[in-house]
């Protein structure tokens, strides 16, 4: 399992973090307390990880799910 500051360091000081389980939840959207607390609560592996394609095995052996349900902005896009 990432400790706080691993998961701040790949996703950035904004990042909210949860636990339930095994399972860390990083929150990069702002959401509310009460956003990131029935994500948290309501969180059912077996639910969420329901289709068992190769990419849900992986994220299901990792443990770290990603929320991001910010707004898409149509902004120019630079690769390095």
């Amino acid at each position: 399992m990432l400790s706080d500051e691993e998961i701040f360091f790949l996703y950035g000081r904004n990042a909210v973090i949860s636990r339930k389980g095994r399972f860390t939840f990083v929150h990069l959207d702002r959401p509310s307390v009460e956003l990131v607390r029935a994500r948290t609560e309501d969180f059912d592996a077996d639910e969420f990880f329901k289709c068992g394609c190769s990419v849900c095995h992986l994220i299901r052996d990792g443990g770290l799910i990603v929320f991001d349900d910010s707004p898409y902005e149509d902004e120019e896009i630079l690769l390095e």
